[in-house]
């Protein structure tokens, strides 16, 4: 339990120095007791796993692939955090060569899924089977599907909530981006078994079922950069109808934005989501114009607070945020060099492109730790050569880690103060033509 809460620890660090902002919208719609399948997109490897940890507040049993527990320290997180392995079929010749039972090890796994949802864990799994390294869901596989029905087949007394949660990437690999974690609305598996026909409960159609939940939570656009994304949707709707919280919207909200985003790159779009499509734009364009990022549900929510039309999502105040500047300052001397290093070194040791954030965060957290020691190491020199004891320097190690955490804060304080800034500079007609833009998508989404 100990080492879980290490790896939690860390997780937050690696996402929390990797992303500039890290949201997570109805976390609260997962069931705090039962049994619960997670479902989720993967396209950026490492993340959308550490991203899943923070979609509930209890903890989840991931199905991973157990082609990594090879390694030592992987071995001992699996472990630690009751991850059920499953083994590829693309791995099975490698396996086979090394009298790996690969049927063994699925039908383990099943059987520990099955046990984990009959005792009212939380499983979690990404269907697609695979990283799926586009902002579309890809193909799913059945094995989610035969699972659930598996559970509903044993008779078991108790129901399985399927929950669908994606992660939608600003620029998944990009340093500084934004990351927004969308949870969706739940469904009971043994309500959608009654309700169908008994030709239609077999693994396609819960399959589909599946699918048709991922996309009211993902972006499925273009590409990461292109299109009305339901970041912007979110943060503005939300914005208006939640005061008190920009990004806590209700299941209904998510899933109209996830329709209007559809419309908006569909065939024949309506006239509704053309409008909602170029409101998001000029929204998007005047957050970039004021130094933000384009596609930020922060952004989106503090752009709509500078413009008065919500008083949610308001900066820091000016006064704290210089207060705040010498800790942030301390805090990018004692891990600022360090961070340049990890990123060059997974960039070029990356064979894809998923690879590369996750070799920032994983071979990059051992450079940041021998980084710790060593500062520590010199900090405890100086403090020798001046006649203190050096033990004093072992605070300073720890403490390393807090300081980068307000560094990271002080920068998105920073940004967010000077895009209100800006804003609040722009013509009286410049405003007022963004006030009406954003009325638009809160009318669409209301809708």
């Amino acid at each position: 339990m100990m080492f879980r809460r290490v790896v939690y620890w860390v997780s937050a660090r690696c996402l929390r120095w990797f992303y500039r902002e890290h949201r997570v919208v109805g976390r609260e719609r997962v069931p705090t007791q039962g049994p619960v399948l997670l479902v989720g997109n993967h396209p950026n490897d490492l993340p959308d796993v550490i991203g899943g940890l923070f979609v509930t507040p209890r903890h989840p049993r991931y199905i991973a692939t157990v082609s990594v527990t090879t390694n030592p320290i992987a071995r001992a997180m699996y472990e630690a955090m009751a991850v059920i392995p499953v083994a590829r079929v693309r791995d099975a010749r490698k396996m086979k060569a090394e009298g790996i039972d690969l049927a063994a090890i699925n039908q383990a796994a099943n059987d520990t899924v099955l046990a984990a949802l009959a005792a009212g864990d939380v499983v979690a799994v990404f269907p697609e089977g695979g990283v799926h390294d586009v902002p579309q869901i890809g193909r799913l596989r059945t094995g989610v599907a035969k699972m659930v029905l598996g559970f509903v087949y044993s008779g078991a007394e108790n129901d399985v909530v399927i929950v669908p949660f994606g992660h939608q990437y600003e620029a998944p690999r990009r340093w500084g981006s934004d990351l927004i974690s969308v949870v969706g609305t739940p469904w009971s598996a043994r309500a959608w078994y009654d309700a169908q026909p008994a030709e239609e409960r077999g693994l396609a159609a819960l399959t589909h079922a599946v699918r048709e939940a991922l996309l009211a939570v993902t972006r499925n656009s273009a590409s990461w950069e292109e299109g009305v994304t339901r970041d912007e949707l979110i943060a503005a709707a939300a914005a208006g109808q939640a005061p008190s919280d920009p990004l806590s919207v209700a299941p209904a909200l998510v899933a109209t934005a996830a329709d209007l985003a559809r419309q908006a790159h569909g065939d024949g779009p309506g006239p509704m989501a053309v409008r909602a499509r170029t409101a998001a734009h000029q929204l998007a364009r005047a957050v970039e114009a004021a130094g933000g990022i384009g596609t930020s549900a922060g952004d989106h929510a503090r752009l709509l607070h500078a413009l008065d039309v919500t008083k949610a999502a308001a900066p820091v105040p000016t006064i704290v945020l210089w207060m705040g500047l010498p800790a942030a300052a301390i805090g990018w001397a004692l891990n600022g060099p360090i961070l340049p290093l990890v990123y060059a070194l997974a960039k070029k040791n990356a064979r894809s492109r998923p690879d590369l954030v996750a070799g920032c965060m994983v071979p990059g957290l051992y450079l940041v730790l021998v980084w710790w020691v060593v500062v520590a190491l010199l900090a405890a020199v100086v403090l020798a050569t001046v006649g203190w004891s050096p033990w004093l320097a072992l605070p300073l190690m720890l403490s390393l880690p807090r300081f980068g955490d307000l560094a990271m804060g002080w920068r998105e304080w920073f940004k967010a103060w000077r895009l209100v800034r800006r804003v609040h500079q722009w013509s009286t007609p410049q405003r007022q033509a963004l006030r009406d833009a954003a009325a638009v998508i809160l009318q669409c989404v209301a809708v």
